[in-house]
C-alpha cells in the first residue's frame, strides 16, 4: 500500500467522532483500570491518608450524620478508643480486658490490637483496639467500662485524636468524596482512592480535548495523545493518583480551567476554579492566568466578580454542614483564618523530606509515599515517590525560555505557557511569604501543564522548522539590541496604549 494511500485510510478513519473518541477514551480507561489494580494492593493508610480519610471519615458521621456501609457479613468495623493508662502494663491489661469481651461477650473479631496501636511513653499514641461486630451490639461495647467512645468505619491508624481530627485547614470538597464513597461502596483502602484515580484518568482525558481545540488539523490526536501519555508515566502523578490525597484533584481542576478558558466559556471557567478552591486553597492558583485572558475579551468588572466570588461562594455553600454545627464564627476562624496562617507558616522541620518549588524541577528530595520490600536488595524501596521527570521539566523550562519571543505564535497563543508558569511561581511567592514548608508532591498541580507546554512548543517548532529559524533570528536580533543599549548606542521606550473596545 502506498504512503498516501495509507495517509488517505488513515485521515478517513479519523473522521468518525465515534473512533476518535475512543481513542481519546482508551488511555485514561487504561490508566484507571492500572493504577485501582496496583493501589488496591496496598491494605492500609499511605502516607498522609491517615490524615485525609481519618477526617473524610469523621466528617461523614458528625456533619453530614451518615456512617460507612457495612462489610459484606452484615458486621461493621469500629475503633473502640480505650481509657490512656499511664503505663504500658497496665495499658496491656486493659487492652486484653476489651479484647476477651469483644471475641467472647460480643462473639466479635478483633483485627488490630497492640501490637498496631503501640504504647508510647509520650502519650502519643491511639490507645484503642479496632474490631468486627455485630452493629446491634455498638452499645454493648461503649458500655465497657475502659471504652472511651466507638467509631464506625476502616481501622483508624495510630495517632493522638485521630478520632475527633477534622482536617479544618484544608478545604472539604475532596474529604465529602472520600466520605461519601465510604458510605455507598465501602470503607477499604482500595475504595478511599476511587475519587483520586477518577480525578487522574480525567485529567488524561482532557488533555488531548485541549490540544483540539488549539490545533486546527487531525495532529491534535496524536500530541493530545503523547502528552496525555507522558503525564501518566510521571512518577509525581502516578503516584497521587494512588493515594486519596487533595493535590490529584487540585490539578484536575487546573487542567479543566485551562480547557474552559481555551474553549471560550468563562463561567465554566470560574466554577472549575472555585471547585479547585474548595478542594485545596493552592487550587486557586490557575485564577490569575485565567483572569488575566478574560479580562482582554470580556468586561473587566464582570471577569472579576466571578473570579473572585465565585470560589468564595463555592466554598461557603460546601461549608454548610460546618456552619449549621459549629457556627459561622468558629468555621470562619478554623477554615479560613487559621488555614491560610497554617499555609503560610513553617509547619516542621523534621519529618519527610521537604522540596521547594526549584527542587521539583531536578527531584531533589522527593517525597515516599509507600515502601515495599524488594527481595534482591534485602531492604524496604520506595514503590510510590512524587520524583517526577526531571529531564522532561528541564527541558520544559529550557523551552520555555526559549520560546519567549514567540510566545504569543504557538497554537494556544500562549495560554498552556501562562498556566504552567504563572502557577508554578505562585508556589515561590507562596514560599517567601512564610509557606516554607512544602513537597515535591505538590508539583503534581502543574505537571500535566508541563506537558502540555512542551508538546505545544515542540509542534510549534518544527511545524514548520522555519519557526525554529524565525525564532532564532529574534533572539539574535533582541541580543543585539540588548548589546547596544548597554553600549550606549540606543535607548529604550516604553509606551502604555488604552485602547477602546
Amino acid at each position: 500500500m502506498s504512503m498516501s494511500r495509507m495517509r488517505g485510510y488513515v485521515s478517513k478513519i479519523l473522521s468518525h467522532k465515534l473512533i476518535v473518541m475512543l481513542v481519546v477514551a482508551s488511555l485514561p480507561l487504561t490508566y484507571a483500570y492500572l493504577t485501582y489494580a496496583y493501589s488496591s494492593g496496598m491494605t492500609d493508610y499511605i502516607s498522609d491518608e491517615c490524615w485525609y480519610v481519618s477526617a473524610a471519615r469523621n466528617t461523614l458521621i458528625k456533619y453530614l450524620g451518615l456512617a460507612p456501609a457495612q462489610t459484606s457479613r452484615g458486621y461493621v468495623v469500629v475503633t473502640a478508643e480505650l481509657i490512656k493508662p499511664a503505663t504500658e502494663s497496665e495499658y496491656l491489661r486493659v487492652v486484653n480486658s476489651v479484647r476477651d469481651f469483644i471475641e467472647n461477650s460480643l462473639n466479635g473479631k478483633v483485627i488490630k490490637d497492640e501490637s498496631y496501636y503501640t504504647f508510647k511513653s509520650g502519650g502519643k499514641f491511639l490507645s484503642a483496639l479496632c474490631a468486627e461486630i455485630d452493629p446491634l451490639l455498638i452499645d454493648n461495647l461503649s458500655s465497657h467500662p475502659s471504652v472511651r467512645q466507638v467509631v464506625k468505619g476502616y481501622c483508624y491508624p495510630n495517632a493522638e485524636g485521630i478520632l475527633s481530627y477534622m482536617n479544618l485547614e484544608h478545604p472539604p470538597l475532596v474529604k465529602y468524596l472520600i466520605a461519601l464513597t465510604m458510605s455507598s461502596l465501602g470503607d477499604y483502602p482500595a475504595l478511599w482512592r476511587v475519587p483520586s484515580i477518577i480525578a487522574g484518568s480525567l485529567t488524561l482525558f482532557l488533555i488531548p480535548l485541549i490540544f483540539r481545540e488549539v490545533v486546527k488539523d487531525r495532529s491534535w490526536l496524536l500530541l493530545g495523545f503523547t502528552a496525555a501519555l507522558i503525564t501518566a508515566f510521571d512518577k509525581t502523578f502516578r503516584s497521587m493518583t494512588m493515594v486519596a490525597m487533595l493535590d490529584i484533584f487540585v490539578a484536575f481542576f487546573t487542567v479543566l480551567t485551562l480547557y474552559f478558558t481555551i474553549s471560550n466559556r468563562l463561567k465554566s471557567s470560574s466554577l472549575s476554579v472555585g471547585l479547585g478552591f474548595a478542594s485545596k486553597f493552592s487550587g486557586v492558583f490557575p485564577a490569575i492566568p485565567a483572569t488575566l485572558y478574560w479580562v482582554n475579551r470580556e468586561k473587566p468588572a464582570r471577569v472579576l466578580l466571578l473570579m473572585i466570588y465565585v470560589p468564595i461562594v463555592t466554598l461557603l455553600i460546601l461549608g454548610i454542614p460546618y456552619i449549621a454545627r459549629d457556627g459561622f464564627n468558629q468555621w470562619w476562624s478554623a477554615s479560613v483564618e487559621g488555614a491560610f496562617r497554617w499555609h503560610l507558616s513553617v509547619k516542621t522541620t523534621d519529618g519527610p523530606p521537604q522540596a521547594m518549588p526549584w527542587d521539583w524541577l531536578v527531584g531533589r528530595n522527593p517525597f515516599p509515599l509507600h515502601y515495599v520490600w524488594d527481595p534482591n536488595s534485602g531492604r524496604f524501596i520506595a514503590d510510590l515517590l512524587a520524583s517526577g521527570n526531571p529531564i522532561l521539566y528541564l527541558l520544559t523550562v529550557a523551552l520555555s525560555i526559549f520560546i519567549i519571543p514567540s510566545m504569543r505564535e504557538l497554537p494556544d497563543r500562549g495560554m498552556s505557557y501562562a498556566f504552567t508558569w504563572l502557577t508554578y511561581l505562585m508556589y515561590v511567592v507562596m514560599w517567601f511569604l512564610g509557606g516554607k514548608t512544602q513537597y515535591s508532591f505538590y508539583a503534581v498541580q502543574v505537571v500535566p501543564l508541563f506537558y502540555i507546554t512542551l508538546v505545544m512548543i515542540i509542534y510549534y517548532l518544527v511545524t514548520p522548522l522555519d519557526n525554529a529559524r524565525e525564532l532564532l533570528r529574534r533572539w539574535r536580533n533582541a541580543l543585539n539590541a540588548v548589546s547596544m543599549w548597554l553600549a550606549g548606542e540606543a535607548s529604550i521606550t516604553i509606551k502604555l496604549v488604552v485602547s477602546r473596545r
